[in-house]
């Protein structure tokens, strides 16, 4: 596994990195379904470091996860959003490859002091995964899935003094 900018020509494969409209707003939470170049390209501009994760096979490089920074505000917090992970590949060690990178990065490029990002609580695998990166919940918010199901939002956080650089990564 290697990461690297979001080229434009990354943006078709993340597109289909979402099955269904409901995972499509656990990813993206304010997309329409379906996922379009289009909105991907809407979101970079208020976005900051959207970042890949390729697999080389056989000499082809293939686009396997994605994530950006969905807030930054420099020398304070910075929040990842839009991780996702292609669905032939999942539990598989992307997302973990894919936020660490995120985290080393805030930490080690951006000197940040803090980094948060935001999970539903029927995502037990990714809160399970945040919770063995060291991040922790600070915050429960109500929202309204656009189905009309109530859903929790935690917001979770880890400072650079509680990262473990040992178990980080090259970003």
């Amino acid at each position: 596994m290697s990461n690297r900018p979001l080229a434009d020509a990354d943006i078709p494969a993340i597109c289909g990195f979402p099955r269904n409209a409901e995972e499509l707003y656990f990813l993206f939470p304010r997309a329409v379904w379906p996922l379009t170049p289009d909105q991907v390209r809407a979101t970079l501009g208020v976005r900051r470091d959207p970042t890949v994760v390729t697999l080389t096979v056989d000499g082809r490089e293939r686009v396997v996860g994605y994530a950006n920074y969905a807030t930054f505000e420099d020398g304070f917090t910075a929040s990842i959003g839009n991780v996702s992970v292609d669905p032939t590949l999942r539990r598989r060690g992307i997302a973990e490859y894919l936020v660490r990178t995120m985290i080393d990065r805030a930490f080690g490029r951006h000197h940040l002091p803090e980094l948060t990002l935001y999970c539903f609580n029927t995502n037990t695998p990714a809160l399970l995964l945040y919770a063995k990166l060291g991040m922790v919940p600070v915050a429960l918010e109500t929202r309204v899935t656009p189905w009309g199901e109530p859903i929790a939002l935690f917001k979770l956080r880890v400072g650079r003094a509680d990262w473990n650089a040992d178990s980080s990564i090259a970003a």
